[in-house]
């Protein structure tokens, strides 16, 4: 994480975020691990990895404790992660490629309705250059270039289309407030305020749904090398190597902690490197914004 980066971050709130950068500010900090083994029902962050996984964050554990940093081992709420009630909908899917083809299939109802509302914004506001205005443009130019625009399907696409676009819908509204006291309130603040944690350790993207829905921030840096997922088509060949980060999570507006954790963290292990045949980049690749 280079300064460069983070004086990016900080543009938008005119702040100078870089002050936050100290290769020693992992000492004290309280760090929360969402597993406790011994509620296997609950330890759904941590439970599910694969053997190079769970060694790429014992290592990250063990990097933070030795930089000072105290460990609070604990599972987050039951009902932090699971979700309120109608919080997720029913959609059919149709992707040629899953496994429940056909089939219906559920999907949060905040994401269903706000990507048709954020897209067709993004669409108006920002693509100047393209005569793809909406969501229902993108739906038809799929449909007319199947073969090459259309091998997962674009059953996300059709359900979002089906709402009206504004985000007035009233399963919408009930939804985003489930949303909001499952992950948030009964969730994320249960979780730090009973063990008055600076952030949450989560492997790689895992926690980013119950962030996302809080509304709270992460950040994730590199931490080690994994592979194991299996090819489609190729019988078991396992993919290449491929990085792992480790995401730390706050609370809203608490960037500046999490920063300076993430960046003590970073320091303390140089874990960043390309995976194994990626070409490096072209110089003209690192001229945009060179670290300090």
């Amino acid at each position: 994480m280079t300064r460069a980066v983070v004086e990016v971050i900080a543009a938008d709130v005119g702040g100078d975020y870089t002050a936050f950068l100290d290769k020693d500010g992992l000492r004290g900090a309280r760090i929360g691990v969402p597993s406790d083994t011994s509620d296997v029902a609950n330890d759904v962050y941590y439970g599910p990895l694969k053997a190079r996984a769970r060694a790429v964050m014992r290592e990250t554990i063990a990097t933070l404790e030795a930089a000072g940093a105290v460990i609070v081992r604990a599972n987050i709420p039951t009902a932090g992660w699971i979700g309120g009630p109608g919080t997720d909908m029913a959609i059919l899917d149709r992707n040629p490629e899953s496994p429940d083809r056909n089939k219906p299939v559920r999907r949060p109802i905040v994401l269903v309705y706000e990507f048709k509302h954020d897209l067709n914004a993004y669409l108006r506001d920002w693509a100047k250059g393209t005569g793809v205005k909406t969501m229902a443009d993108i739906i038809a130019f799929n449909a007319a270039h199947a073969d090459k625009a259309l091998r997962f399907g674009q059953d996300l696409f059709v359900a979002a289309q089906a709402t009206r676009g504004d985000l007035s819908e009233i399963e919408y509204k009930a939804a985003r407030q489930m949303d909001l006291r499952a992950a948030r309130d009964l969730g994320l603040d249960a979780y730090m305020d009973a063990h008055k944690l600076d952030a949450v350790l989560f492997p790689g993207w895992s926690g980013a749904a119950i962030a996302a829905k809080a509304g709270y921030p992460s950040v994730m840096v590199p931490a080690g090398m994994i592979s194991g997922a299996t090819i489609p088509g190729v019988g078991d060949k396992d993919t290449p190597d491929y990085p792992l980060g480790a995401t730390f999570a706050g609370r809203a507006w608490s960037e500046p902690t999490l920063l300076r954790i993430a960046y003590a963290f970073e320091q303390a292990t140089k874990a960043r490197r390309p995976p194994p045949g990626v070409p490096a980049l072209a110089p003209e690749c690192m001229r945009l914004a060179p670290a300090k």
